[in-house]
């Protein structure tokens, strides 16, 4: 009996455990959210936490991230003759000095500018927390072939919500960049000695 309500209480621990995840207690332990704890929308991510514990006071919000991804490079191509024949006048020659008509080629041209720029923004109930932008780019000279990258962000701030603090909205955005890969976010709300 006492193997079935342990195997009942694991059970009900594993299906509950991400709903349980989405709760923050003010003064309680730091919450920790991966990529897969957020909703997406295109280069776009938000995850709901509900807050427990504010009663007016003034509340310390520590928010930070890690967001790992793709930078993006522009490619734009341009049309070249290549050093193939591909109609002549006549017979072939070794020199191609009947040759009327060249392949054409399409070659890439790369951008020097190498983009990866994120943004984290924290509300709660509609009240502004704080936000904070990152970028990791570059000026290159020519094709970019590491393109992973990391930024950190981070929102510390001191502030009372007069109670209204009920649930954070997270949202961690890709302004410019190729993709998000992966998202670590840390989240603590403590109240102000």
């Amino acid at each position: 009996m006492k193997f079935i309500k342990l195997a009942l209480l694991i059970t009900l621990a594993v299906f509950c455990g991400r709903s349980l995840a989405d709760t923050v207690y003010v003064n309680g332990t730091l919450h920790t959210l991966a990529k897969s704890d957020f909703v997406r929308s295109g280069d776009n991510y938000i995850a709901y936490i509900d807050v427990v514990g504010d009663f007016g006071q003034q509340l310390i919000f520590d928010i930070d991230a890690i967001v790992g991804g793709d930078g993006y490079q522009e490619v734009t191509y341009v049309t070249e003759v290549g050093d193939r024949c591909i109609r002549w006048n006549g017979k072939k020659t070794p020199d191609f000095s009947t040759c009327i008509q060249f392949n054409l080629i399409e070659v890439p041209v790369y951008s020097n500018d190498f983009r990866y720029v994120t943004e984290l923004q924290v509300t709660c109930n509609g009240l502004a927390i704080g936000s904070d932008m990152d970028n990791k780019n570059a000026l290159v000279n020519g094709q970019v072939t590491d393109t992973y990258r990391e930024t950190k962000l981070l929102v510390n701030n001191q502030k009372s919500t007069g109670g209204n603090c009920q649930q954070l909205k997270v949202e961690v955005k890709g302004l410019e960049l190729a993709s998000i890969n992966n998202i670590s976010l840390d989240v603590l709300i403590a109240e102000a000695f």
